[in-house]
């Protein structure tokens, strides 16, 4: 059956699937990491390339295995003012997918792999903590995310393990108090991204069954949160603070001074701008996290 105008094309669907609006802001923590760990002296190029394979596949990998789960327990209705779901709307079939979050899963394992060959064994199980995690967030006997901890779980995985672990690989140690403040600020800030979507999908999530932190304590409680978090990541900051890296983090409140304002005055679809502007601040405080440790003396 020839495909009309309109419809989107095989590749514009395998593209949404993957979600590329939050690729870079997957790959922000592990930014941090490199950033950082060139800041104290020379990294290696490969093992800094294998971890950026690793970030983009880990993400990728996450957001199919979400879609799918959520495919599956019918979270995904025609109510759903999110992007366009392929799977949900029968625009590719589940097999398809599948086939899709197993390449994803496989180019995670050889490079994730490949890291450890370079680094240090014990680290396979921090990535079969990641695996373990990019299902336990939807799925499993207790799915994180339909019970309240998404939020907690980004925090964990978008923030402290890939921040400390490539940091580990560059490095060759962890028990760094400023290692560990970056690693929660650009994971608080990532945080941030779930709050956007789930304040969007509160009235269909709350009808799927799906316990939110947003469903449980109601959609005023987004906006607050979205401050906090965005705040505090800031607020860590201080051990690279620096006079022109403070003139360079005032653009980077007002922008997020204006996606918190956006946040409270849009509704239903409006906020898919707000989740990307949201993404795109994840990503532009790991730039400003880089460019800080630069300018500090």
């Amino acid at each position: 059956m020839q495909q009309s105008a309109s419809s989107p094309s095989k590749l514009s669907l395998w593209i949404g699937l993957t979600r590329p609006k939050t690729l870079f802001s997957g790959l922000s923590s592990v930014l941090v990491a490199i950033f950082y760990a060139a800041s104290l002296g020379a990294i290696d190029v490969l093992r800094t390339l294998l971890l950026v394979v690793v970030a983009v596949a880990a993400q990728i990998a996450s957001n199919i295995a979400n879609d799918l789960i959520d495919h599956r327990k019918g979270a995904d209705t025609d109510e759903r003012k999110g992007p366009l779901r392929p799977l949900s709307r029968g625009l590719i079939s589940e097999r398809e997918v599948r086939i899709a979050l197993y390449l994803s899963l496989a180019v995670l394992l050889a490079s994730g792999l490949s890291l450890i060959a370079l680094s240090s064994w014990w680290l396979l199980l921090v990535g079969l903590a990641v695996v373990l995690g990019v299902f336990a967030y939807s799925g499993g006997p207790y799915p994180l995310s339909y019970h309240g901890w998404g939020d907690a779980a980004v925090l964990v995985f978008f923030g402290w393990v890939p921040t400390v672990t490539s940091f580990y690989i560059l490095r060759g140690y962890v028990l760094d108090q400023t290692l560990w403040q970056l690693a929660t600020a650009i994971g608080l800030s990532s945080v941030n991204i779930l709050v956007v979507n789930n304040y969007r999908d509160v009235a269909e999530d709350s009808k799927a069954g799906k316990r939110t932190l947003i469903v449980r304590m109601g959609q005023d409680f987004a906006p607050r949160l979205y401050l906090t978090c965005g705040l505090l990541s800031m607020g860590l900051l201080y051990p690279i603070y620096s006079f022109w890296g403070m003139l360079l983090l005032l653009p980077y409140v007002l922008l997020f001074s204006q996606t918190h304002r956006a946040l409270q005055t849009s509704r239903g679809a409006e906020l898919n701008g707000v989740l990307a502007r949201t993404a795109r601040n994840v990503f532009l405080l790991a730039l400003l996290i880089g460019a800080m440790l630069w300018l500090k003396p």
